[in-house]
């Protein structure tokens, strides 16, 4: 194994420059993650989709990750790693968690979800402010589609939508201070409790309903919930601001759409391929060694970080053109949804939430413009999640 490893930058403001670094230097390449642990990062397309087919790699860091033990206190990864939910678990333990939540993503379901969210978007979209206005799309509108689309498919009571929003944000953006964040932490998964145990009672055709019925346990059913919002929440925010803000960006690539030329599903795809929410996914862990050639051997209980996100810049794939963001792109192959035992389960609902989103946007304020048009928007400061602080327009 070389000594040599990348400093990978984890405050996401060179977040595409150390992914075009990373395809060039071979199919995997040891980078250093926050608090000094090393792991192996692959971002070439092909490699992406041939090792998240390979049972060799596991996401179960308790029974694969030897350096487990090893980890700081108050790793900022850890949330990614340690809960025993679908996204850490092995073989039959995998099959049965995912079996369960893919039966809350009917397509029966999809639809009405599809339904309730058409009703609501004019509604969000006549209180945002008039032509002129100025706001924040990334806040107060992907952000907020996000988090009611989830308390729909979950079953929230309407009257409670803004009591279960609080819950999910307290659960993604939990505050500095220790004490605060564990009793927000304990407020939300309580709440998620709650909402569960109310289900056994009062059914209905949702998420949560899903879960209560299913043979689990509690906890699982409530990190079925946590893990949700961990990736709905984030990946269906960002693909809205990210898609907002290349149309915004290209404004004769929108006059396309616009005239029947291009489509809005294209605009989704197009995004996902040059700018997934999720950029690199942690983790997984070889279960025996895996020779990858090119002098690349990941050995046994080495970590890995997954760059399902920088699988669709790869130039292998997509040529000279493949940071440029072009609607009309006829091949617009990506993985940001994963691939394989771990493809996402809620990437359909994704894909429905960002297209109604955009196209009521684009229609409802035709004149919307980039309040800072020569200014390149914040980014998130995270290396996992490719996103932007915000996204300030004029209606």
């Amino acid at each position: 194994m070389s000594a040599e490893v990348f400093p990978l930058d984890h405050t996401g403001r060179s977040l595409h420059e150390d992914i075009a670094e990373l395809q060039s230097l071979g199919p995997a390449v040891r980078v250093e993650l926050p608090g000094g642990i090393v792991a192996w990062s692959v971002t070439r397309h092909e490699r992406l989709k041939q090792l998240s087919d390979d049972g060799r790699l596991s996401r179960d860091a308790q029974r694969h990750w030897p350096g487990l033990p090893d980890v700081p206190d108050g790793w900022p990864l850890a949330p990614f790693l340690i809960s025993p939910t679908v996204l850490n678990a092995y073989g039959s333990d995998r099959h049965r968690l995912r079996e369960i939540m893919e039966g809350a993503f009917t397509p029966e379901r999809l639809e009405a979800l599809r339904e309730n969210l058409g009703k609501r978007v004019p509604l969000l979209l006549g209180s945002l402010g008039t032509s002129g206005s100025l706001v924040d799309i990334r806040a107060e509108y992907a952000q907020v589609i996000a988090c009611e689309t989830l308390c729909d498919l979950f079953g929230v009571p309407e009257a409670e939508w803004s009591e279960a929003t609080e819950a999910m944000r307290n659960l993604l953006s939990p505050a500095e201070d220790a004490d605060q964040a564990n009793a927000q932490l304990e407020s939300a998964m309580g709440y998620l409790a709650a909402l569960l145990a109310g289900k056994k009672d009062l059914p209905g055709e949702d998420m949560a309903t899903t879960l209560a019925q299913a043979g689990m346990t509690d906890e699982e059913r409530v990190l079925a919930l946590a893990v949700t919002i961990a990736g709905g929440v984030p990946a269906t925010t960002e693909l809205i601001t990210n898609a907002a803000y290349n149309m915004l960006r290209h404004p004769e690539q929108l006059a396309a759409v616009r005239s029947g030329e291009a489509t809005w599903t294209a605009v989704v795809e197009e995004t996902l391929r040059r700018d997934a929410p999720v950029q690199h996914m942690p983790l997984r862990y070889a279960v025996e060694d895996i020779d990858l050639g090119e002098g690349t051997v990941i050995r046994q209980g080495d970590p890995v970080l997954m760059g399902f996100g920088a699988g669709g810049r790869d130039p292998e794939v997509h040529g000279d053109t493949a940071d440029v963001f072009d609607v009309r792109r006829v091949n617009k192959e990506h993985v940001a949804f994963g691939h394989g035992v771990h493809y996402c389960i809620g990437a359909p609902l994704g894909r429905v939430e960002a297209s109604v989103a955009l196209q009521a946007l684009f229609t409802y304020f035709p004149h919307m413009e980039l309040a800072e048009p020569d200014e390149e928007p914040q980014p998130l400061p995270t290396f996992v999640f490719n996103g932007k602080a915000g996204l300030p327009v004029h209606l």
